[in-house]
């Protein structure tokens, strides 16, 4: 003889009710839970001994298979289960009475219909998606798993009537409320076709307005000058106007899919783009801190003093350039053999292929002073070139925070620019220009 069950903790609660109902049901069917657990087939002995300790919500398969086993009253199992349901902590509904069953004739659009179908699983015991596909194959009908999953999260509205039949005969809707969902599936299936024709119309009428021929169409020539006009690059021949496109960014040759209708409004970009700049940013405080250990000190305190700017992908080529403030750093960082530390880090963050090239940037003042470093930052940065400085602070930086930033007369490009400066004492204002230093040191 087993030992006997635990005693259910408030048997006068919904809970507690289901519980006793379940374990007088087994005792008067004289099956143990393994006999019962063979004869449900799929449910464990464990699962079924925790069903009616009073402790737990069984789900509502098994309960049903509970009850069915064991030839007891399945509606009034039913009624118990429910009931239990809107009372157990955490529920839908557990502090407030049931809510009523979702009115399909209120509902607007495919969306909201996903929304109803799945208030209507909830309201109807919340069976899983498997005994939603067993309740359908009983009658006939099929349901997949997946499908009832997708159409119960919004992922896809039911393709066609037998579908959703299939889905109400799963969540046990009597025939006589069927009718009035799929009326109201039909009417949402009808503003869906209507949307869906208004807006090829408009796509229409907007290829029409930038095609160039008398048909009113897009050539594959018009199309891929769009393209590039707006930075991307063609990987396949030209299908439609408002198709998916395969196309190649020309600034770091990411591959992904856009429709030129969304170029033509000007609602395609690159998704990967905006990621560089804060790649290359990880990448140079990786080298910072010379965690590889190919770099000696002095190379570590100049790179240090230096400021890496925005970074540029073109195809396969990555451009670094590199801010330097005085002589000394650029005596040391011109060697270039603090490369191959820098495109070690790099290739751990930038994950495609490149040939690296990194572009030292310096500017001087004819006159050296101890604040000619701050004196540059502040122009780089008043010129845009500065991208959040990543060097540390050198000493007695704060003592120069009263001292006129020099202003930048034009904008900076990636080789040559001139910059105004404030006159300095001993003479006219200076025009110097931007220099730039390329991996070969020229």
């Amino acid at each position: 003889m087993g030992r006997p069950e635990n005693p259910i903790p408030d048997p006068a609660s919904p809970l507690g009710r289901l519980a006793v109902a379940l374990r007088d049901g087994r005792r008067r069917a004289r099956f143990s839970y393994a006999e019962l657990s063979d004869r449900t087939r799929f449910i464990s002995p464990g699962t079924l001994q925790r069903a009616a300790s009073g402790v737990v919500l069984p789900r509502w398969e098994v309960a049903q298979a509970f009850a069915r086993v064991c030839g007891m009253n399945a509606d009034e199992i039913a009624r118990l289960w429910h009931a239990a349901y809107r009372s157990s902590p955490g529920r839908r509904g557990a502090s407030s009475p049931r809510r009523p069953t979702p009115r399909p004739d209120r509902i607007k659009d495919l969306s909201g219909f996903c929304l109803a179908l799945e208030e209507l699983r909830q309201a109807n015991g919340a069976p899983s998606f498997r005994m939603m596909q067993s309740r359908a194959r009983a009658t006939g009908r099929e349901l997949s798993r997946s499908t009832a999953y997708r159409i119960s999260t919004g992922q896809q509205a039911p393709a066609s009537a037998e579908c959703l039949e299939a889905f109400l005969v799963a969540c046990e809707v009597p025939p006589r409320d069927r009718t009035v969902w799929l009326d109201a599936w039909r009417q949402v299936q009808w503003h869906a076709a209507r949307q869906e024709a208004e807006r090829r119309e408009e796509m229409r009428q907007l290829e029409s307005v930038v095609a160039e021929n008398m048909r009113g169409q897009v050539t594959h020539e018009t199309a891929v000058r769009m393209l590039r006009k707006a930075g991307f690059d063609a990987l396949e021949r030209f299908r439609r106007f408002d198709a998916p496109w395969s196309v190649e960014c020309l600034e770091c040759a990411a591959t992904f899919r856009v429709r030129l209708s969304d170029v033509v409004l000007v609602r395609a970009t690159c998704p990967d783009c905006p990621k560089l700049a804060e790649r290359v940013r990880e990448a140079w405080a990786e080298l910072l801190t010379n965690r590889s250990g190919l770099l000696s000190r002095q190379q570590v305190r100049a790179l240090r003093a230096a400021t890496v700017l925005q970074p540029r992908l073109y195809r396969d080529h990555l451009d670094v350039p590199v801010f330097v403030a005085d002589r000394t750093t650029l005596t040391t960082l011109r060697s270039g053999v603090w490369h191959p530390a820098l495109e070690e880090a790099l290739r751990r963050h930038v994950r495609r292929p490149f040939y690296l090239d990194v572009l030292l940037v310096q500017d001087y003042d004819t006159t050296p002073s101890r604040q000619s470093g701050l004196r540059h930052r502040r122009l780089a940065k008043a010129a845009g070139l500065i991208d959040g400085p990543l060097e540390t602070r050198p000493p007695g930086q704060d003592a120069d925070r009263s001292n006129a930033a020099a202003q930048a007369d034009g904008a900076l490009g990636r080789v040559a620019t001139t910059v105004r400066r404030n006159p300095v004492p001993s003479g006219p204002a200076i025009k110097a220009p931007w220099k730039p230093t390329s991996n070969s040191g020229a």
